[in-house]
């Protein structure tokens, strides 16, 4: 039954809006000869562009660009007769508002698709409300210097009829128009009654090009903005590759490769500083051997007669090697000479080898090599410092980088918000311009 009578509404209401209001200029020389008239009459207007009710719509057709307007060019009377020329009786509203359903099939409170952050910012700009269906008792508004002396006793509650069938955001609102004359008056009720509604139109349609006018300008406006701040953007993005050589500087990894620096900079430190005492005590121990080397050898006999014998067949190979040049010893007398002489070398050498070693002579090659492995270790750990110097050095120069590179993401972070927003509301602008229909005034029929 439900949908039946929703079907029916529907139907009503397609019929409905094949009879456009047409406006037309009155020829005062032939009059309808009507002191009354009756019209049902649909308006339909997106709250958008102004956002109406029945005592809106009432408060407008009493005003003077348009009941007033009316009686001047139609009845040639003063406008501030025009509360006692015609009453309103206010039939139904209709809201062709459809919350649309979101993936989890609740209502997601916003209109057209688009998203809450949009339509939050739309309600923002146009102070409009989320909750436009609204079901009240409607009394007429008495207006001007008193009420009408036609004022029904009797009126109807307007009811809003929610449809999903509508492809925009318009609502529409259904009243009698009745049309009473005074006698004395041209007798022009059917020629008043349309330019009444005529006007009524104008003043619809003067409301509606204008907020399009606005959306057109805040389209334009937004259009500009998006490609100052995608300039902007592109600019500090720019700025940002330049400042990191294409690279991310984190402060906080920056710090923490400084402190890993100066770490390393006091182990190595502290390495090469035990590396140097290393060093002395190894030469210190060597000078003490070498020093008490000669001290051991001249001590002993053997080493000293051993001595002596080199000495003595030194001076044997001196002068066999003269006899040899005179020609008074043979060559085997001075190879004899010779062969003396280096084994007296030989026994002498052994036998100082025996008492070096004896003395600590043989832990002078151990200590040597241990002397040159701590050298070593001093030369590659003056080395490594030069570099954690030079690393430490870079380090900080990044992390004064850092500080500009962190705030320069920051703009670059509300650039891109705000180009976001510029985008979106370009956007919003525009799809309102596409889909916001122009209002309408339509009688429904008269007599």
């Amino acid at each position: 039954m439900e949908t039946t009578k929703r079907l029916t509404i529907l139907l009503i209401l397609a019929i409905l809006a094949t009879y456009p209001i047409h406006a037309a200029e009155q020829s005062k020389e032939k009059l309808s000869n009507t002191l009354t008239a009756l019209s049902l009459v649909k308006v339909t207007c997106d709250p958008i562009v102004l956002p109406l009710s029945f005592e809106t719509i009432d408060y407008l057709l009493h005003t003077s660009d348009v009941g007033g307007k009316a009686a001047r060019e139609i009845l040639d009377i003063s406008p501030d007769h025009v509360h006692d020329l015609f009453t309103i009786d206010y039939v139904h509203e209709f809201t062709s508002k459809a919350a649309p359903k979101s993936s989890r099939g609740r209502s997601s409170g916003t209109e057209d698709g688009m998203d809450e952050y949009e339509y939050a910012m739309m309600e923002e700009e146009y102070g409009l409300e989320t909750n436009r269906t609204r079901s009240t008792s409607s009394t007429r508004s008495s207006r001007g210097r008193g009420s009408s002396s036609r004022t029904r006793t009797t009126r109807q509650t307007p009811r809003t009829i929610t449809t999903s069938t509508f492809a925009t955001d318009e609502k529409s609102y259904l009243f009698s128009l009745h049309i009473q004359l005074p006698e004395g008056t041209n007798p022009a009720a059917e020629e008043f009654m349309v330019a009444l509604l005529h006007h009524l139109q104008n003043a619809l349609t003067g409301t509606f090009d204008a907020h399009m006018q606005k959306l057109k300008s805040q389209v334009q406006l937004a259009d500009q903005e998006a490609h100052r701040v995608e300039a902007e953007l592109s600019q500090k993005q720019k700025e940002l590759r330049t400042l990191s050589g294409s690279r991310i500087l984190d402060r906080n990894r920056i710090l923490t490769d400084i402190e890993d620096l100066y770490n390393d900079i006091h182990k190595t430190q502290m390495d090469q500083a035990s590396d140097k005492v290393l060093v002395d005590a190894i030469t210190n121990q060597i000078a003490e051997i070498q020093a008490k080397m000669p001290k051991e050898i001249n001590k002993d006999t053997v080493a000293r007669e051993l001595s002596e014998l080199l000495a003595l067949q030194q001076q044997n190979f001196q002068n066999a090697e003269k006899l040899y040049k005179s020609g008074r010893a043979s060559a085997a007398d001075l190879a004899n000479a010779r062969e003396k002489l280096a084994r007296s070398r030989i026994e002498l050498a052994q036998r100082r080898e025996q008492l070096s070693k004896s003395a600590g002579g043989d832990q002078i090659e151990s200590l040597n090599a241990d002397l040159a492995a701590y050298s070593t270790n001093i030369t590659q750990s003056k080395v490594r410092l030069n570099n954690l110097a030079d690393q430490l050095a870079e380090a900080e120069k990044s992390l004064i980088k850092a500080d500009s590179y962190e705030t320069l993401s920051l703009k670059v972070d509300i650039a891109k918000q705000n180009l976001q927003e510029t985008i979106l509301w370009r956007d919003r602008m525009s799809r309102q311009i596409r889909m916001i229909q122009p209002p309408t005034v339509t009688v429904i029929g008269g007599d």
